[in-house]
């Protein structure tokens, strides 16, 4: 199975808790159990608290919720966002002359909608500020909820453009959780936590830019929802990013951080610097890259533990064991079985 960089990537089971809170709310533990077996994730994922989610299953779970609860938020604002709302946002900003004009739209939308928060625009210093502001003073945060707006307007916008628009930075009023390693790929900027208010910044250049998109594009968008505009980021430019898709291709040998700076033609003492400025370190992606192939290898083929071990550069099954159950909290044999068992 061969896989690339983007499309191995895997989510912390973190997001799982969150999107199943309304739904037990509402329907109960049965409907739950329901909507993680349509999405072939095994309940076992629900008490290990480093246990991952593959593209497909967040995906599938996400949009069962969804239509479960016809609320294509997830329950997590104050009102239910209705099916089919997504798809009348997005008309709406169709002829608009510039993503500054579709923002601002954007932002004009949601306030009609929402109760507990409100959205609020803003340019300065060659920035454009989108900030979620609480209407009424001591409003819960629900991190999931701001999670998924700052998601949503930065894949929105992305896609207007066609290419990924430069997120400045992104910053959330609520403290640094644990599953922050997936912050790299959800928000392709610096991110900051325990800030004032929930807010995302863009580059003013790149609001100002025209774009021109079809109705027919459209519908393909909103097929794949949400799968375009949470994941539609690839962040390329980023150093964690350029160093998964080389140890991608060289997955099998064992890469080290010389090599990988030959490669990228920079020094070692400059990779380190960069990497610390990502908020990260080289086997730590290494390690990521790895732990995320192994989970897609597990839960969807038969290649056998000691076979994978090999293609993943271990020297034998038993360090990729001890490295596994490390990354994910569970034995190899465990996690395929447990997915086995959810499907």
């Amino acid at each position: 199975m061969n896989l690339s960089w983007q499309s191995s990537l895997t989510v912390s089971a973190h997001f799982l808790h969150g999107m199943l809170h309304f739904i037990r709310t509402c329907h109960g533990e049965g409907a739950a159990a329901q909507a993680l077996a349509s999405a072939a994730i095994p309940q076992s994922l629900l008490v290990q608290p480093d246990a991952r989610l593959t593209r497909h299953q967040y995906v599938a779970l996400y949009r069962t919720v969804a239509a479960a609860l016809d609320d294509e938020m997830l329950g997590l604002w104050s009102r239910p966002i209705r099916g089919g709302t997504l798809k009348y946002l997005m008309l709406s900003l169709l002829d608009a002359p510039t993503v500054l004009v579709a923002l601002n739209r954007f932002v004009r939308f949601w306030n009609l909608l929402l109760d507990d928060y409100r959205l609020q625009i803003s340019t300065k210093n060659n920035l454009v500020r989108l900030a979620l502001m609480e209407r009424t003073p001591g409003t819960q945060v629900t991190p999931l909820g701001h999670e998924l707006m700052m998601k949503l307007i930065h894949g929105i916008a992305s896609w207007l453009l066609g290419r990924e628009i430069s997120l400045h930075r992104v910053e959330f009023n609520f403290a640094r959780p644990r599953h922050v390693g997936d912050y790299t790929f959800l928000y392709p900027g610096e991110v900051h936590f325990d800030a004032g208010m929930t807010s995302i910044y863009f580059l003013y250049e790149d609001c100002a830019e025209q774009f021109k998109r079809e109705k027919h594009e459209l519908w393909a968008f909103l097929k794949r929802a949400p799968e375009d505009w949470t994941f539609g980021a690839s962040h390329r430019g980023s150093l964690i990013a350029k160093t998964r898709e080389y140890l991608e291709q060289n997955i099998a040998r064992p890469v080290t951080i010389q090599d990988l700076a030959k490669a990228l033609h920079i020094s070692v003492r400059t990779l380190n610097r960069r990497f610390a400025e990502e908020g990260t370190h080289f086997q730590l992606v290494k390690d990521g890259l790895r732990r995320d192939i192994a989970v897609h290898r597990l839960a969807n083929s038969n290649t056998g533990v000691a076979a994978l071990a090999f293609d993943l550069g271990f020297s034998n099954a038993t360090g990729f064991c001890r490295a596994f159950k490390h990354w994910t909290g569970s034995s190899p044999t465990d996690y395929r079985k447990g997915n086995r068992q959810g499907e």
